[in-house]
């Protein structure tokens, strides 16, 4: 599952179109929109810390979130420049969209990392959480960064359920600290802007889901295979970790790796006399597969 929280729901609305999410109406303390056929669901907190942090936690109790899942923290921010940073000028552009790689808790000092494994076509930068709106007193030393008022108190949230490999916070700039003139209507128009690179980028999330969990079913279904083959290879420590790393390999390409193993026991080149043999076959085995 790939859960969202936005703040608001102008937030929320282009991932309501894009994703054809339905209101579920038991949900009474926070709206919650799901498609369970795209694996999908959303939660609007509303804005600060407090009930981000309580959102995220209580929809991740509640589905019990666990290793194939992401947490995406997604909505509008303010991109500030430090006066001094001539360097940044076209980095601060409403409706430029960026995918948090640091997140600075304002009113603590505490910082935190989300890991950054799957590929991604946005820039990256930090996110500094505050728990009112901009007011221009953030010191002067941090160059460009992102201004929200949710980030870090998600990230701490999700931290409890998930790995920083599974949270993602993707900020659209809506403003330069001046968000007095930032409408709903605003924020649609920007979140909508960016709706096509975020999906795509969801859809990346899920697939990397899938091919987890195609693994998992490698180590269940071949690890009689996997133990048979050790031990007709005489493979010591390394090589038998290079074995699962390549059966791996094979089950993610598709490869009918089962049926060349049982070639080679049918032209008697398993199993082997030694160490020696060993290594002349897992390379053999390489060859025909790769």
């Amino acid at each position: 599952m790939v859960y969202i929280i936005t703040a608001m729901y102008a937030e929320a609305h282009a991932f309501i179109e894009r994703f054809h999410l339905k209101k579920d109406p038991s949900h009474t303390r926070f709206q919650v929109f799901q498609n369970t056929d795209e694996g999908i669901l959303l939660v609007i907190s509303g804005t600060g810390p407090v009930p981000a942090a309580v959102a995220a936690g209580s929809i991740l109790t509640q589905f019990e979130a666990g290793e194939e899942d992401f947490l995406i923290n997604a909505g509008i921010c303010a991109g500030i420049r430090n006066a001094s940073d001539c360097g940044t000028e076209n980095l601060c552009k409403a409706g430029e969209i960026f995918l948090g790689c640091k997140i600075r808790e304002k009113t603590s000092g505490r910082t935190f990392y989300p890991d950054l494994l799957y590929r991604h076509e946005f820039r990256e930068a930090q996110i500094v959480t505050g728990v009112k709106p901009y007011d221009g007193t953030e010191p002067g030393d941090e160059g460009f960064y992102l201004y929200d008022m949710e980030a870090a108190a998600v990230y701490q949230a999700g931290a409890f359920f998930l790995g920083p490999h599974q949270m993602s916070f993707l900020k659209v700039i809506s403003d330069d600290g001046n968000a007095q003139d930032v409408t709903s209507e605003r924020i649609r128009y920007l979140m909508d802007g960016n709706m096509e690179g975020i999906a795509d980028y969801i859809a990346r999330l899920q697939s990397a889901a899938g091919k987890q969990r195609r693994e998992e079913g490698f180590l269940e279904d071949a690890q009689e295979l996997f133990e048979r083959l050790c031990a007709d290879l005489h493979c010591s420590r390394v090589m038998s970790e290079a074995l699962r790393q390549h059966m791996r390999y094979f089950v993610l390409a598709g490869a009918d790796f089962k049926t060349v193993i049982e070639e080679l026991y049918r032209e008697g080149k398993l199993p082997c006399k030694d160490k020696r043999e060993g290594k002349q076959r897992f390379e053999e085995l390489r060859e025909r597969l790769l």
